[in-house]
């Protein structure tokens, strides 16, 4: 773990997974260096690369006469010998150790593998090896350009902004502490000492510089850098590149792929050129060779603009990576623009997932149009995405979403449901409540093992493993364990222990990888304490791919070991998956109930689908029956059901047949109560299923959530208020949070609590606007509240979607008509417009 850390400190790797870390590490021979040691010699035979971990280390050669000349200094986080690492030549400069240093090497072969395997690291070499050219065009230009001044005067500068940098210090003075010795300056810009020394002497005497132990004060450094600016030689501005259009016809070669485009438009791009052509040309220009060469790239991506234009086009692998760019450029540009002194530069983007024409130079089809429109829609700083981008996100980590619900974009018949994109603001997820911390038990997340391995075959036990693991850890009393669907969330993401028990609240952290040569699968796994980020424990398994599942029982029972050592040893009970098409029943299991969570209809009715098929696969698995009893429970729910009775029909058989593959399974159990009180309205029923739910699992976040909305369908405001507060705690990043935040709002209602009521409600609306539920509690709580005309404004919005809604239908459907709630609920959207 110390490994990893370490490099996570070195630029060249930033932005890499643990997991990819520790592979890196496992490559790595470290070597602690004592001062004015030599890590390599010009003259030697090796050719590994190097990191500084820690320390600093000096590249530099001595000439014939033993005079010294300084290339530069690697701190910690840089590397150097990356170029006979590339090219298999000696290294041209020795490296001497100038503090204590902690360094980690490998080989060539290993770091051609990292630059082939990781883009980001890739390009993050190339803009070093480019800048080393700049850098050393720089210093032949002060050597042949510059008096012996004008050399010292650039070193001191160069000294003062790094110093001001890395203290975040601004203003016109600088203190560099540690300064290099009048030797080390000399070497630095091919001179003698006695020059620096009388250059030093000078500056003094002028006000600009002091010296405060072995610390320098530069005073003045504007000044200092005019004596600069007079010393450099004049050249002219390259001219700028002639326009050209971004399409071209389709050439030899091009091939549909999957892609995520970003489109990029910059508002008012005619209006600042009339005001101040040359300023606004200059600004653009600038911000478009930094969004193509270093935004783009380091995202993975691939900038198909050349010219300058009113925007630009990049293609990127998934959407992930695009929107993390779209977000990267927005920040950059709140950053420069208040410092231009000018009206600031606007910049909207849309971005579409969807297989387009894949070009060397270009790609082309109808979703770069799609991009294009949906750019058209954001403000200044938006970014806007297609209904596929948002389903590549998980909310409240890659992003935060807003449904924009469905529009229609300029010259397209079909209209296209939009998502407003921000940044997701880490301070305001979701932990568990006092309630919850209360009871002192240790929480874990279970996170998806990492899958190393390119077999399509076996793309799905990484998710499938995460799962068998926490259905064992929930059957242990002394854990609290968060939900599977929240911890998926964390399987792109590359995210700390820490970072993740702040997100989910919880003390622990459980994650691995998965590498498999078949037959064989070997599986390591480790236990996190997120308070510190320490590994409290890794053990690893080696196995038939058969059957490796029958390990779970025993990585249960250690980590369990592990955070509870008071907690009794206990038989766990796991379901088995003995076959590999039972992984792919369960890949699309989790698919239906995405597309069932969305509302649209064409989404809708491809979500029945999708869990029929996935009982055709594996029909003696609970989970796509019950998901399939539950769609037709939501078909009566949400008021777009053709016949009622007969959807109640079919969701008490499919949870029946549920139940009849496993009697104890708790998502079974949840949908079976949903569909007691919804179909015969029979709530006694419904909660003698969840309590068997919960006994069977503890921590089933869907029948808390069931039994908080039966709660409130009894008008137990508080029990339901507590139950439901208990699911959102389990799961707080559940991909179907909008379902959590309606139903807790609805138990709200009940307590009587209309703000908080009003709040999850539009926390859910905000997710999701097709779901007609919520808009019911807000007409309610609004009315309840004292404010009336939203009721109402609520209420014309879900007449919208359900227009057949009457007094007369709610009541006949509604599980708790009979309950003394049910009156004042009915009562309040009588009051908000609901007719009778």
């Amino acid at each position: 773990m110390s490994a990893v850390l370490g490099l996570q400190k070195v630029e060249l790797f930033k932005g890499l997974d643990s997991a990819s870390l520790r592979d890196i590490a496992l490559q790595c021979k470290w070597t602690r260096c004592r001062k004015n040691q030599y890590v390599i010699r010009r003259d030697g035979s090796e050719r590994d690369v190097y990191f500084v971990i820690s320390g600093l280390v000096r590249v530099g050669v001595t000439t014939g006469y033993a005079r010294s000349i300084i290339l530069r200094d690697v701190a910690a986080g840089d590397m150097f010998g990356e170029h006979s690492a590339i090219d298999g030549r000696r290294h041209f400069a020795d490296a001497l150790a100038v503090r204590e240093s902690l360094v980690a090497s490998m080989p060539p072969e290993a770091f051609r593998a990292i630059l082939a395997n990781h883009t980001s690291a890739r390009e993050r070499l190339l803009r070093r090896l480019t800048g080393s050219i700049r850098e050393l065009a720089d210093r032949v230009l002060e050597l042949g350009g510059r008096r012996v001044q004008g050399r010292v005067w650039a070193e001191l500068v160069r000294l003062a902004r790094t110093a001001q940098s890395a203290s975040s210090a601004g203003g016109n003075s600088a203190r560099i502490e540690r300064a290099p010795t009048h030797y080390e300056v000399a070497s630095r810009v091919g001179t003698s000492r006695e020059e620096v020394t009388r250059e030093f002497s000078r500056l003094a005497r002028q006000g600009l510089l002091a010296r405060q132990g072995r610390a320098l004060i530069i005073r003045d450094l504007a000044a200092l850098e005019a004596l600069v600016a007079d010393t450099l030689p004049r050249h002219e501005a390259p001219p700028a590149e002639p326009a050209e259009e971004w399409r071209r016809p389709a050439g030899v070669g091009a091939q549909r792929q999957r892609r995520a485009i970003l489109v990029a438009d910059a508002l008012d791009a005619a209006g600042m050129m009339e005001r101040d052509e040359e300023r606004a040309l200059r600004r653009w220009r600038d911000f478009f060779v930094h969004a193509t060469a270093e935004v783009i790239p380091t995202h993975a991506g691939r900038s198909l603009s050349r010219t300058l234009g009113d925007g630009f086009l990049a293609e990127f692998p998934d959407a992930v990576q695009a929107v993390q760019c779209a977000f990267e450029l927005h920040e950059h540009l709140a950053r420069s623009n208040p410092a231009s002194g000018a009206p600031p530069l606007g910049l909207r983007i849309g971005i579409h997932v969807a297989e387009v024409i894949v070009e060397t130079f270009n790609v082309l089809g109808d979703g770069v149009q799609v991009a294009a429109r949906l750019a058209e829609l954001a403000n200044a700083g938006e970014t806007i995405g297609s209904e596929t981008v948002r389903d590549q996100l998980t909310s409240g980590i890659e992003a935060s979403v807003e449904d924009l619900g469905e529009q229609r974009l300029r010259n397209r018949e079909r209209a296209v449901r939009a998502f407003r994109l921000w940044p997701a603001a880490r301070g305001a997820t979701a932990t568990p409540s006092a309630a919850v911390r209360a009871h002192g038990r240790p929480s874990v997340a279970v996170i998806p093992f990492q899958l190393r391995t390119d077999d399509s075959r076996f793309s799905f036990i990484g998710d499938g493993l995460a799962d068998e693991t926490i259905a064992a850890l929930s059957r242990v009393a002394d854990f609290f364990v968060t939900s599977r669907l929240s911890t998926m969330a964390f399987r792109r993401a590359p995210l700390g222990a820490r970072s993740i028990g702040e997100i989910l609240g919880v003390q622990y952290v459980l994650s691995g990888s998965v590498q498999t040569a078949h037959p064989r699968a070997l599986f390591m796994a480790e236990l996190a304490d997120t308070r510190d980020g320490r590994i409290v424990w890794s053990e690893r398994f080696e196995g038939d791919l058969m059957d490796v599942f029958a390990m779970q029982g025993e990585l249960a029972r250690k980590v369990a070991q592990s955070m509870a050592p008071v907690v009794r040893s206990i038989e766990l009970h796991r379901a088995r998956i003995t076959n590999f098409d039972q992984l792919d029943a369960y890949g699309i299991t989790l698919r239906g109930v995405e597309l069932m969570h969305r509302l649209a209809r064409e989404d809708f009715l491809a979500a029945r689908q999708a869990f029929d098929t996935a009982i055709a696969r594996d029909p003696v698995s609970p989970a796509p029956h019950a998901w399939l009893a539950k769609w037709h429970v939501i078909r009566v729910a949400l008021g777009i059901s053709d016949n009622a009775a007969q959807d109640f029909a079919a969701a008490t058989a499919c949870a029946g047949r549920a139940l009849a593959c496993d009697a104890e399974n708790a998502l079974a159990l949840a949908v079976d109560a949903l569909v007691e009180a919804w179909s015969r309205h029979d709530l006694d029923a419904a909660e003698k299923r969840l309590a068997q739910a919960l006994a069977a699992n503890p921590n089933e976040a869907l029948a808390w959530l069931h039994s908080g909305i039966t709660h409130a369908w009894r008008g137990r405001g508080a029990e339901a208020v507590q139950c439901a507060d208990h699911a959102l705690s389990l799961s707080p990043l559940d991909p179907m949070m909008y379902y959590f935040d309606s139903l807790a709002g609805m138990a709200n209602l009940v307590a009587e609590r209309y703000d908080r009521a009003i709040e999850l409600s539009l926390r859910s609306l905000r997710e999701n606007r097709l779901h007609t539920p919520t808009l019911r509690t807000i007409a309610a709580a609004m009315v309840l509240s004292g404010r009336p005309e939203e009721g109402r404004e609520a209420m014309s919005r879900l007449r919208e979607l359900e227009p057949g809604l009457t007094v007369s239908v709610l009541r006949a459907r509604y599980p708790g008509r009979d309950s003394p709630q049910a009156a004042r609920f009915i009562a309040a959207l009588e009051a908000a417009g609901l007719p009778a």
